[in-house]
């Protein structure tokens, strides 16, 4: 069983009302995967709020064990062990 520890930040935790889940895989699972799950636990569809047509947002950055997943393979990141996400929207304002 794979534990995750969830950070969200920014709007999202405005948003939502808190800044921290924790979820269970059986199995490796993708960043798709991971946003699909956290989405249903939160009730709040995260993959609307980071991704436009597959894609990342510019500006959005994920997080697994501090390694941002554009160094990684980006949305294809397998996550196969415990870890902790952070997930941070994009910024607006100036």
């Amino acid at each position: 069983m794979i534990k995750l520890h969830i950070k969200l930040f920014a709007t999202i935790r405005l948003d939502i009302g808190f800044g921290e889940t924790h979820i269970e895989s059986p199995k490796a699972i993708d960043i798709i995967e991971m946003l699909t799950i956290v989405s249903a636990k939160i009730n709040f569809d995260l993959i609307d709020k980071l991704l436009e047509n597959g894609k990342m947002i510019p500006g959005v950055i994920i997080l697994v064990d501090g390694k941002n997943i554009y160094h990684l393979s980006n949305l294809e990141t397998v996550i196969d062990k415990d870890s902790t996400i952070a997930i941070f929207p994009a910024a607006a304002g100036g």
